[in-house]
């Protein structure tokens, strides 16, 4: 079931509305070229604070896919305009691919409250074919296929962290190192991470059993 905030319930029982609710896309295409559109008339900054993104307006829409039978997944067509050539420019850079396996995420917002940063709906899809004409460039979207994502996200090791560090330029914030020595580079080791005092953020598990570990049956 689909969950809304606070702020978009009451918005949805209001008898009159002084904002709109607004369509952003971020696609970003193979060669990692990010586009950021904005189903509006005028630019959509968002979220209106912290690490903001500006989304440009620009015209976009959706039409009915198709439901596959036989276990594949249904589409949907997403059309973006294709008038200035700019998106086609996009695909003519992906090569080949002509922007196929581009990542394309779906998030709706309300105007009145772009202060938020979570949407309140977001929705993720792969490009699975294109095309273009002198009108627009026409995509078939498609959900992930769930058969390569892996689950659980990460890997249990018992003595190799698993967030990112480079500090002083950017340590991963689930690091979080912020001691006084700058250290370049880490071998990701709870030795590593005790040289450094900072344990209490070690990504691995230090309490996993050496060997294999057996759940019922016999050796």
């Amino acid at each position: 079931m689909l969950s809304l905030s606070s702020a978009a319930i009451l918005e949805k029982n209001r008898l009159e509305a002084s904002g709109s609710w607004l369509i952003l896309l971020k696609v970003q295409f193979p060669d990692l070229t990010t586009i950021h559109l904005a189903r509006n008339n005028e630019d959509v900054v968002w979220p209106s604070s912290g690490t903001t993104q500006t989304y440009t307006a620009f015209p976009f829409d959706f039409e009915d896919g198709r439901e596959e039978g036989q276990g594949e997944h249904g589409t949907l067509v997403l059309k973006i305009g294709n008038v200035t050539r700019t998106i086609q420019s996009y695909l003519e850079e992906s090569g080949n691919s002509g922007g196929v396996g581009s990542n394309v995420d779906l998030y709706i917002v309300h105007s009145d409250y772009l202060n938020l940063e979570n949407p309140e709906v977001h929705e993720t899809f792969i490009v699975t074919s294109s095309s273009a004409d002198s009108m627009w460039a026409t995509f078939d979207l498609s959900a992930p296929n769930q058969v390569y994502v892996m689950f659980p996200p990460y890997r249990y090791l018992k003595n190799f962290c698993r967030w990112s560090f480079n500090y002083p330029v950017g340590v991963g914030l689930k690091c979080g190192y912020s001691g006084t020595t700058p250290y370049t580079n880490c071998n990701k080791t709870l030795s590593d991470c005790r040289l450094r005092g900072n344990t209490r953020y070690f990504g691995a598990f230090p309490g996993i059993p050496e060997g294999a570990t057996w759940v019922g049956g016999e050796k």
